[in-house]
């Protein structure tokens, strides 16, 4: 076989894996909403003690405190990261810790262009 045939054969399949993931994704995902009834527009209602409300107030939730949720989790999941690192740090060499300090490095940026942008900041 040529560069061309395992060039084609591997687009195509690509392609034929792509359109089947897809569409069982999309059937299977409406099928669970449909059956969890997810659907339906009752569904959708707020419900106090089990009553429907006299109205329909929207819940309102800050931007601001969304930002910080997710500043919060970003940095949480940066520092879970590190705990592998620290049950290995007797067997660091050069390689480890210039990784370590890129690490270190990207996560120190991020918060300082957070800093600067004032997302930091409780607004009201």
């Amino acid at each position: 076989m040529g560069d061309y045939e395992i060039a084609s054969s591997v687009l195509s399949l690509v392609i034929l894996t792509t359109i089947i993931y897809n569409l069982l994704t999309f059937l299977s995902f409406k099928d669970i909403l449909r059956r969890f009834g997810f659907l339906k527009n009752t569904r959708r209602d707020f419900y106090e003690c089990g009553f429907k409300p006299q109205t329909q107030k929207p819940i309102k939730i800050s931007i601001q405190f969304l930002i910080i949720c997710i500043f919060f989790l970003l940095y949480d999941i940066e520092l879970v990261f590190l705990f592998p690192f620290v049950s290995g740090i007797t067997f660091f060499g050069l390689y480890d810790n210039l990784l370590i300090s890129f690490f270190f490095l990207i996560m120190y940026i991020s918060l300082q262009i957070d800093y600067e942008r004032h997302a930091l900041y409780w607004q009201e």
